[in-house]
């Protein structure tokens, strides 16, 4: 290995690495501002955009997964700040009928993370609930309507 890719292998490794949802709030006056480009460009973090609902000349709200550096997470956040930008983290709760699947795995099929798998031994579909971005596509997959997201903010 040669000293260059040694030195950035350990430097990754002292590295602490942080992960938050949250719901971003722009005031009407911020909408058209390149916020979330000036959040990954000057603070070298990565934005994972849930869900959006932005209107011209009026507020608008992100629903995000932030990630990165734990001293760049936390200077993207002083940004946000100053911009006056709302920030609330997410608390989400998945309710899951469980006792009425069928175990027929539609909702694991579109579950991106993972947190829906079914368990090859047992045939019985199993949820994590820690690796659930909440993207409700499992809500549209289940053919017995068995999930239901639950949003709240802190």
């Amino acid at each position: 290995m040669t000293g260059n890719r040694k030195g950035k292998e350990q430097k990754r490794f002292t590295m602490q690495q942080t992960r938050k949802r949250m719901v971003l709030r722009f005031p009407a006056e911020t909408v058209n501002e390149p916020i979330t480009y000036t959040l990954i460009r000057n603070y070298d973090v990565m934005i994972n955009i849930l869900n959006a609902d932005i209107t011209h000349g009026k507020e608008g709200n992100l629903l995000i997964e932030i990630s990165g550096e734990k001293e760049n997470v936390s200077a993207a956040m002083v940004y946000l700040e100053k911009k006056q930008v709302d920030i609330s983290p997410v608390v989400k709760t998945i309710l899951f009928n469980e006792h009425a699947c069928i175990h027929c795995g539609a909702c694991s099929s579109v579950c991106f993370p993972g947190a829906l798998e079914m368990d090859p031994g047992s045939r019985q579909l199993q949820f994590t609930p820690e690796k659930c971005v909440a993207c409700e596509l499992c809500i549209r997959a289940c053919p017995l309507q068995l999930f239901e997201l639950n949003f709240g903010v802190n």
